[in-house]
């Protein structure tokens, strides 16, 4: 499974935290969604990725990109390509 490795750039998790928090959802909301999507993750696992402490699956990404109603950009608003 590809992952999106954060860890020298945390962006990915502060932009996927900074959208949950805009849909005005907490973790374990998420989470649901999440197990709903059939992507398998604890609370404490997604609040690692949000923290830049777990990088997250691309399977991941593309689940929150339905939960979020956003495009797959947006997780990486800010990076300098």
């Amino acid at each position: 499974m590809e992952r999106i490795n954060q860890r020298t750039n945390h962006l990915v998790g502060e932009n996927i935290k900074r959208l949950r928090i805009e849909k005005g959802l907490r973790n374990k909301d998420i989470v649901a969604k999440l197990q709903v999507e059939n992507v398998e993750i604890s609370t404490g696992t997604y609040s690692k990725v949000e923290m830049g402490l777990n990088n997250p699956s691309v399977d991941l990404l593309i689940a929150l990109t339905k939960i979020f109603s956003c495009d797959f950009n947006a997780f990486f608003q800010g990076y300098d390509i």
